[in-house]
């Protein structure tokens, strides 16, 4: 396929999954606690599988891999990765700061990212050398890029829950790293991701391990907006890791701070 084609099929995913969220947010909803201690609601469940539904209809041959049900490998050598609502936590509650995250991945890595957040009407988009696109409700696109300060004295921070810090015995750290910056919020998952690559904030850092539909969808959203998204540690996102998402100037500075009270 070219990247055209499978950029507006990203797209048509992304309102697939819209007419199922969006039936339902704004009051607080019922969620159940999985094993690995995130919650879901019934609403992710059906998100992921009228994605999958339409990916098998149209591309039967592509896998996906979804938060919800797994990999599907496929035969083509394609893997669509699926977060049908990424910040749960944030749906469930009535807080619109979640979004549906599409990454398409082959052998070379990964190609394209979506990230939709539909109940703010924003749609950030990237294909692989192609920048990152910001669309949001009744505006023309518009590139966006990552900021260009390089210190952390002059950073906006955003972060994770203070207690899932506290659960690991960082909160020394955290406090550390966020009185050394210009400022700082509790914003996590993949909104922080994408005021990263708008050049709204100059940091992410996650305290919970991460998996690839995580960062699948926002690591070329990032890449592609002059950012960088790494593990907490330094290298590449495995899964899972903790997440570094960051404007690739300030990382050094960041890592010593954050490390340096534990």
């Amino acid at each position: 396929m070219t990247p055209d084609v499978d950029l507006a099929f990203a797209l048509d995913l992304a309102d697939v999954a819209r007419a199922v969220t969006m039936s339902a947010f704004g009051p607080r909803l019922d969620v159940v606690r999985k094993q690995d201690d995130t919650v879901v609601t019934a609403l992710d469940k059906a998100t992921e599988r009228a994605i999958r539904a339409v990916i098998r209809t149209t591309f039967p041959a592509d896998g996906v891999l979804g938060e919800e049900d797994g990999l599907d490998p496929g035969t083509s050598g394609r893997v669509w990765v699926i977060d049908p609502i990424d910040g749960t936590r944030m749906f469930a509650e009535g807080i619109p700061t979640w979004t549906t995250l599409i990454g398409l991945r082959d052998d070379s890595g990964y190609l394209l990212g979506v990230a939709d957040a539909p109940a703010i009407g924003e749609r950030v988009t990237a294909v692989r050398g192609g920048g990152a696109w910001l669309t949001a409700a009744g505006q023309p696109p518009r590139q966006v890029h990552v900021s260009s300060v390089s210190t952390l004295a002059d950073s906006f921070v955003v972060h994770a829950s203070v207690e899932e810090f506290a659960d690991r015995n960082e909160i020394a750290g955290l406090v550390n790293l966020t009185t050394r910056a210009r400022g700082s919020r509790g914003l996590a998952d993949a909104w922080g991701h994408l005021l990263v690559a708008r050049g709204a904030a100059e940091l992410l850092i996650e305290a919970s391990d991460c998996h690839e539909w995580d960062w699948a969808a926002t690591t070329v959203i990032v890449t592609e907006a002059g950012g960088r998204v790494t593990q907490v540690s330094g290298g590449p996102p495995t899964s899972p890791c903790r997440l570094f998402v960051s404007n690739g100037l300030v990382d050094d500075e960041v890592r010593i701070a954050f490390s340096s009270a534990h």
